[in-house]
């Protein structure tokens, strides 16, 4: 029931996170637009030129379609207006033949009727026939006349219809049927209202291009986008984690090999002893010893002191990373020569005095050393391979030689020897090891904890018959989300080299 219980809280957590980072990027897009009227004013600049824009689309479609049922009107109207030219050119042929056999008919019989023997009748009896023979035959030539230019207009009407070079409103306004139709003038209301809108679209994608409208136009570009990576960067650790602890530890588990510093100058001779830790560490030196110890953590002191620079000027840079800069130095000589050491502004730390004589190497993180008796060397080894990708860190700082170190840690500082049988540990509060100590990496077996970020995915794996350094738990870094994440990179870096 616990089990579902963590599971359930943490798809709630995650969940609440998602919304609440939206509810956060919302009422900071409402604030802006309270707070700065210009952007405000691009809003709605932005919303009225998608309705303008979705006008003017539908303004076009119907143009379009109007045009097409314009086009379909006028190529109707022209087949019709064709059939009846057509018919009325073959009618005023079959008028013109009739016309021209009638004319000749009555031509004949005007001149038969009007010789020499029907004149003298016309002069001796009342009326004229011949007269009146030609008044029909000139009117049948009028109405001839009239026919052939009827069909001379026919034929031109048709030419004016098979012109391909003439549109189909030129062919209807050249024969006079050329006025604008319902859908003709409605097309020009269309096209009138189409101008307007692409005025005012290209108006307001004018505005569009000021500061305000620019950011309005980025955020409705990229808002999904923010979501979709906010989505992201909440899921995509869960992912890595499980995929880590699932797939790849499993993998350098089997593959990676221990490392061992010191194979090849361990001596017999070697000899490593450590004190008790305390918040408040006394050290008392011999005549000729050398106590050299960050100032801040030395407080009464009996005898002579002196200020040095760096602890080791053939390792400027190992020194100054690891705090033994602006040291105090305490000599001893023939009377009592005392120094106490305790952690100026940490009273959860704790101190611990490691003797070591003929030593091959004691690795210690010199973010841990407070204090370093006597002049053991500064040494550094690097080692490439599987263990070190896992462990993220491919240099070891180590102590060598005959001297001390006074090391700090948080809550407790522990030395454990794994006594032949491997031992793991919490990276993250492994302090330092002897080099003897053969070391290996190991995932934690603990999957939930380490899903919920209460433990490291890997542990270090010790093995011999020599002591490891460890302290009870790490100090808080900075609360500030950016100081977290220039501590996190610089931490990361400062691992991976060793410090």
């Amino acid at each position: 029931m616990r089990l579902m219980n963590s599971v359930l809280g943490f798809v709630l957590r995650k969940l609440g996170l998602l919304v609440a980072l939206v509810l956060v990027l919302f009422l900071g897009y409402l604030l802006i637009q309270a707070v700065v009227p210009s952007v405000r004013e691009a809003v709605a600049n932005r919303d009225r030129l998608e309705e303008v824009a979705a006008e003017r689309a539908a303004l076009e479609e119907d143009l379009v379609q109007l045009r097409r049922a314009a086009a379909e009107e006028q190529s109707e109207a022209l087949a019709s207006l064709e059939g009846r030219i057509d018919a009325e050119i073959a009618d005023l042929r079959q008028g013109v033949g009739d016309k021209r056999a009638e004319l000749e008919r009555l031509r004949d019989s005007r001149d038969e009727s009007c010789g020499l023997r029907a004149r003298l009748i016309d002069l001796v009896t009342p009326g004229n026939a011949c007269e009146s023979y030609e008044k029909v035959v000139e009117t049948t030539q009028q109405a001839l006349d009239t026919i052939e230019a009827s069909l001379s207009q026919a034929e031109d009407n048709a030419a004016v219809l098979r012109d391909p070079d003439l549109t189909s409103r030129q062919k209807l306004e050249s024969l006079g049927a050329g006025g604008p139709s319902p859908l003709e003038r409605q097309i020009d209301t269309t096209e009138s209202e189409l101008r307007q809108k692409q005025a005012e679209e290209e108006s307001l994608e004018e505005a569009q291009t000021s500061g305000a409208g620019w950011v309005v136009d980025q955020w409705a570009r990229s808002w999904q986008w923010l979501a979709a990576i906010a989505v992201l960067v909440l899921v995509l650790p869960v992912l890595m984690r499980i995929v880590g602890y699932f797939l790849l530890m499993p993998i350098v588990s089997l593959v990676h090999k221990p490392i061992h510093l010191a194979a090849g100058s361990e001596q017999t001779s070697a000899d490593l002893r450590t004190g008790t830790a305390q918040r408040t560490l006394p050290i008392r030196l011999e005549s000729g010893e050398v106590l050299s110890a960050r100032s801040e953590h030395v407080r009464p002191v009996q005898g002579k002191v002196v200020g040095r620079l760096l602890y080791d000027w053939t390792s400027p840079f190992i020194s100054f990373a690891a705090g033994l800069y602006g040291l105090t130095r305490v000599v001893g000589d023939e009377r009592s020569t005392s120094a106490t050491l305790a952690t100026p502004d940490d009273p959860n730390s704790y101190l611990m005095r490691i003797d070591f004589t003929d030593h091959p190497g004691v690795v210690m993180h010199p973010r841990h050393v407070v204090g370093v008796i006597g002049t053991p060397e500064l040494q550094t080894r690097w080692r490439w391979g599987v263990q070190s990708l896992a462990s993220w860190q491919v240099r070891y700082i180590l102590f060598s030689g005959t001297g001390s170190l006074i090391v700090q840690g948080n809550g407790d500082v522990v030395a454990t020897v794994p006594e032949g049988s491997p031992t793991r540990m919490e990276q993250n509060l492994v302090m330092g090891f002897d080099s003897r100590l053969r070391v290996g990496v190991h995932r934690t077996e603990v999957f939930w904890p380490y899903l919920w970020r209460r433990t490291p995915l890997v542990d270090d794996e010790f093995t011999g018959e020599h002591p490891f350094f460890w302290q009870k738990s790490t100090a808080d870094g900075p609360s500030n989300p950016i100081a977290k994440a220039f501590d996190a990179f610089f931490s990361g870096l400062g691992k991976l080299l060793g410090f």
